[in-house]
């Protein structure tokens, strides 16, 4: 079983992905980890948009064939068709393989988001955040127009999980998670 973390910026995809990574033999491939990669040679535009889906696409691609379990975490706005193509793409690859995939969306309060844009952890973890004021200016606009927690999930996805963790530890989501992980395999 594979997992896909989605939720808006600093909603806690990535610190859940590590918990989980400690409990289990999963390995976390947060979506920082193909952006800042990328962002080292070029700056952000179409050439490495294109640049970064496709280190994503081959990574799973790679995972799927060799049968072990991926973390993966990305921001997803539901309003967007390519962001929603992307997740089917996920699934399909995986799918493939005759691998299945679980979709966690998380829902967090915008108090919490920007508490957690300023964490000492994510800042270790992700350089392109460390400018706060932009990350900050970044969660805030891009409410304007993003769809983060739509009111149902995408009907083309098998497995889907939402879990308001506004008030939850990582620790508690990660747990969370794994039960329902359990509660899918053994169906």
């Amino acid at each position: 079983m594979n997992l896909v973390i989605i939720g808006a910026q600093a909603s806690g995809k990535m610190t859940i992905g590590q918990e989980i990574e400690k409990l289990t033999k999963m390995t976390l491939f947060h979506n920082h980890d193909s952006i800042d990669f990328v962002m080292r040679f070029m700056e952000y535009g179409s050439a490495a948009t294109e640049l970064i889906q496709k280190i994503r696409m081959d990574f799973f691609e790679v995972f799927a064939k060799n049968t072990h379990s991926l973390i993966f975490t990305v921001v997803i706005n539901f309003n967007d068709s390519h962001d929603l193509d992307f997740l089917k793409q996920i699934q399909d690859v995986f799918h493939s393989y005759k691998r299945e995939v679980l979709f966690v969306e998380l829902e967090t309060d915008i108090e919490e988001r920007l508490r957690r844009n300023r964490t000492e952890h994510r800042m270790q973890c992700k350089p392109l955040k460390r400018d706060v004021e932009w990350s900050e200016q970044d969660i805030l606009s891009t409410m304007d127009f993003a769809q983060f927690n739509p009111e149902s999930s995408p009907e083309f996805l098998k497995h889907y999980y939402k879990i308001n963790n506004t008030n939850l530890s990582a620790y508690e989501s990660a747990q969370l998670i794994l039960q329902k992980l359990k509660d899918i395999e053994t169906i």
